[in-house]
């Protein structure tokens, strides 16, 4: 009988022995499998390595930024990031920058950063501690690197679904309310690369919807435009374009969110081109700017009204060392203006040119705007308040 008692005691403690055994087993539990996925994913230092996916990351590969992001990243501020190709956020995915993250991009390569239908990105800089986006070249150029390009679901004029310039990704629909996330204090610097005779945007915004959040951004020496709104309904405040080779500000196909302070200077083409699709021209939403400053010189005015279609209301601009300043390019411009669809509520033209010319309209509604003393983005041609200690290139 004590022999028996004893067998059993040993095949109990046998059995426990290997539960516990069991148990120590590591189980490929489901955050693990996105380690070998070769996607920077949950809190890994770099792609496939670091934090849940443990190993010895190599110096040369941690804070590499580049594929796809599908699932819900969050960077840390304390790694230097380098993006060395495209870097797309896609549906159901987001990608968090907190504050002071600095991500400078290889030179040269056709580097860029995009969100597709129904990714977002959530961009959190503080006052004094923006995120940066910026060129990882010793010697930094305009058209370093690609730029920012945000594909929303909200309509778009002419079509129900367009498809972004040269990345090719499809943008609008019918959802104004849409989002794609928060920008707040953030700086683009010397993006805007030409390919295939295309230049990119420093941050465009194709068909991006009003919940969007789009406050205190700046791009500062983009070869192409500063910042392009194509369609949708996202609204911005705090806006800063600077050193830009094209447009600061570039407003196309029936945008219909409102612009508020934009600080506006050294645009080598307009300070704002406002134009259409000739082909799509029935333009139904209402564009509202005001509290503008657009600082010359540029060759094609501090406002450049193109393909003139949409209504349009303009209030508080201040403008300065322009040769031109309401360029109306073209007769469909001339006509909009005639049928009182394009309004400028008060503009200063500052410091002008030896032959400043206010606007070579030549219509019926010479009255389409008024000039008077205004404060602009709030500091005239100086540094707005709002603009302190987060941006770059402003005096």
């Amino acid at each position: 009988m004590k022999a028996i008692a004893t067998k059993n005691y040993l095949f109990f403690l046998l059995l426990w022995f290997v539960s516990c055994a069991n148990d120590d087993i590591a189980k490929p539990e489901e955050s693990t499998l996105t380690c070998f996925d070769g996607i920077l994913n949950g809190n890994e230092v770099t792609v496939d390595c670091g934090g849940i996916c443990g190993g010895f990351c190599p110096l040369e590969s941690v804070g590499i930024l580049n594929g796809e992001v599908l699932d819900n990243i969050q960077l840390d501020p304390a790694i230097a990031y380098r993006l060395t190709g495209p870097y797309v956020i896609r549906d159901k995915a987001s990608l968090t920058i907190p504050a002071g993250t600095v991500i400078k991009v290889e030179p040269e390569i056709g580097a860029y950063i995009a969100v597709t239908q129904g990714g977002q990105l959530f961009i959190t800089g503080q006052p004094d501690n923006p995120v940066v986006i910026t060129s990882a070249s010793d010697n930094p150029t305009p058209g370093d690197w690609g730029g920012l390009v945000v594909c929303g679901k909200a309509p778009i004029n002419g079509a129900n679904l367009g498809r972004s310039d040269i990345i090719d990704i499809f943008y609008g629909g019918s959802e104004s309310n849409d989002t794609s996330g928060v920008f707040n204090y953030l700086r683009i610097e010397y993006a805007g690369a030409e390919v295939n005779n295309q230049k990119f945007d420093a941050i465009a915004f194709y068909g991006v919807g009003a919940v969007t959040t789009v406050t205190r951004i700046q791009t500062h020496e983009s070869l192409g435009n500063g910042i392009r709104f194509i369609g949708g309904a996202v609204n911005t405040k705090w806006v800063a374009a600077t050193n830009s080779g094209d447009n600061a500000i570039a407003i196309t196909n029936d945008w219909s969110g409102k612009g508020d302070f934009w600080y506006l200077s050294g645009s080598a083409n307009a300070g704002i081109e406002i134009s259409s699709d000739a082909e799509n021209s029935m333009l139904m939403a209402i564009d509202s700017l005001s509290n503008l400053s657009i600082i010359g010189s540029s060759i094609a005015g501090g406002l450049n009204y193109k393909n003139g279609n949409g209504t349009f209301d303009l209030d508080n601009l201040y403008t300065a060392n322009l040769s031109l300043g309401i360029n109306v390019a073209d007769g469909l411009a001339t006509s909009n203006i005639d049928l009182g669809n394009f309004k400028i509520d008060t503009i200063e033209f500052d410091m002008p040119d030896a032959n400043f010319l206010p606007t070579n309209y030549t219509g019926d509604n010479p009255s389409f705007y008024s000039e008077a003393s205004t404060q602009g983005s709030g500091n005239r041609d100086l540094i707005p308040d709002w603009a302190i200690g987060w941006t770059n290139g402003i005096d």
